[in-house]
């Protein structure tokens, strides 16, 4: 089971009209998709976690014809949720169709960015990764941005790390390399394993990668 986090590069046409709107309005800093659910009677449900005024969002949703129904939650520290349904669109399908296909599942949240691109990250057999990715509608193409097997994703940052990044961590940690001030040196830290510094700190370079990742998709 692979996982791989894409970055989706749509043309002005294949953008969803909600994204276009949100880049060009100066009172929507961003906006991201943390729940979806594709309903049998042609019609998507979504909820979106937008920072920004509720009020021009709200303004946009009530001008689309596709929209069904909406509701949005009070603003807490510039932050507001939607739950919108709106009638899906045929470019709406093809998207699903490939991101959904087979036994491929798409990890919230997926992030609409300021410069029109879109970042999800989708999971399963790596045969339907691959296919997702070679099958988009046109309009949209698809660049990957890292791609991994799926349990480096699904457990805690430690058990992204190798046995020797841990050690490494470790010992780091112990002799007060991440104290401030710092009570060792890389040089401190490779002597420990006999090692040059360059490789002690590739080590807690990728250790230190790992762990923010994770962090980051987590948040």
């Amino acid at each position: 089971m692979k996982y791989a986090r894409l970055r989706v590069h749509h043309t002005a046409e294949t953008r969803h009209p909600m994204h276009a709107f949100e880049m060009a309005h100066d009172r929507i800093d961003s906006a991201e998709l943390r729940h979806w659910n594709t309903v049998l009677d042609e019609t998507n449900t979504f909820v979106f976690r937008v920072r920004g005024d509720p009020d021009p969002f709200r303004a946009k949703l009530e001008s689309r014809p596709s929209t069904v129904e909406y509701s949005l939650t009070p603003v807490s520290d510039g932050v507001f949720h939607c739950c919108v349904r709106e009638r899906a669109t045929e470019t709406d399908e093809e998207f699903i169709g490939a991101v959904a296909r087979g036994s491929l599942v798409v990890l919230p949240p997926i992030r609409f960015n300021p410069d029109g691109t879109t970042d999800l990250t989708v999971a399963g057999p790596a045969a339907d990764v691959s296919a997702a990715v070679e099958s988009l509608p046109d309009g949209m193409r698809a660049s990957v941005r890292s791609v991994g097997p799926y349990h480096r994703r699904a457990g805690p940052a430690a058990s992204r790390l190798t046995d020797r990044q841990r050690s490494v961590v470790a010992a780091a940690v112990e002799r007060g390399y991440y104290d401030s001030p710092r009570a060792c040196t890389v040089s401190d830290v490779a002597a420990e394993f006999d090692i040059a510094p360059g490789t002690a700190a590739e080590h807690l370079r990728k250790a230190e990668a790992a762990v923010m990742r994770h962090a980051l998709d987590r948040a």
